[in-house]
């Protein structure tokens, strides 16, 4: 079930959302759990990280959306955001918070729905895949979203991750195998990055989990390619 957060001021806004969420339920059989909020406050104090998506209004009394979004990021960098605002000059600002999508008002039936089905594909994705590693300490199950990126170094595998680091062994390759789907992409023969958790590119280095890691010349066409393509479809 996908947990949806409706956050708009509007009683009239809240009642045309629901009624097209129940209705992409119905058209392609999935179930939703919907939850209306009036306003900002009580949506923030409601475990706002709990959702998997939020409909976000931006301009409300109170906290506006974009403040209520940065707040929300804080507590869930997975959460998909789409914001519903009859003020399209705040896109920009969107990127900031890594907003999926801006919806104007009113909203349509068939605009919201093709949100929905690329915010469901975007979720997909975020989940990850189990990987079960093998170090001297023992054997853990890790998910690869939390994953920030894996080093190859000295006939190890290092895996620098939201949990820790962790050195254990494989291949570079077959964990690339392994990984397919998942985002990520080599930036150099010794590093294989998770695109999720990658901050930015800076000269020749990519930063990622708080680190920098050299994109070799060979390999930098590819990689910056497959970067823009991720945040292009975010």
């Amino acid at each position: 079930m996908l947990r949806i957060a409706v956050v708009d001021d509007e009683q009239e806004q809240r009642a045309l959302l629901e009624s097209c969420l129940h209705r992409y339920e119905q058209e392609n059989g999935v179930q939703l759990g919907i939850s209306l909020f009036g306003d900002s406050q009580t949506f923030l104090r409601q475990d706002p990280g709990g959702f998997d998506i939020v409909l976000l209004d931006i301009q409300m009394p109170g906290l506006d959306g974009m403040t209520v979004a940065r707040q929300l990021r804080e507590r869930n960098r997975s959460l998909v955001l789409v914001f519903i605002t009859n003020m399209a000059q705040f896109a920009i600002e969107g990127y900031a918070v890594d907003a999926m999508d801006f919806i104007l008002k009113p909203v349509s039936y068939y605009r919201l729905a093709a949100s929905l089905t690329k915010a469901r594909s975007r979720l997909q994705t975020e989940q990850g895949v189990p990987l079960v590693l093998h170090t001297k300490e023992g054997t853990y199950r890790l998910d690869s979203a939390r994953v920030y990126y894996i080093e190859m170094y000295n006939h190890h595998t290092i895996f620098h991750t939201e949990d820790g680091v962790f050195d254990s062994t494989g291949s570079l390759k077959k964990l690339e195998e392994q990984l397919a789907g998942q985002n990520f992409v080599r930036c150099n023969n010794g590093y294989l990055v998770n695109l999720r958790h990658v901050r930015g590119v800076e000269g020749g280095d990519v930063v990622v989990g708080g680190d920098r890691l050299l994109i070799s010349r060979t390999r930098r066409k590819a990689f910056l390619q497959r970067m823009s393509e991720y945040f292009g479809g975010r």
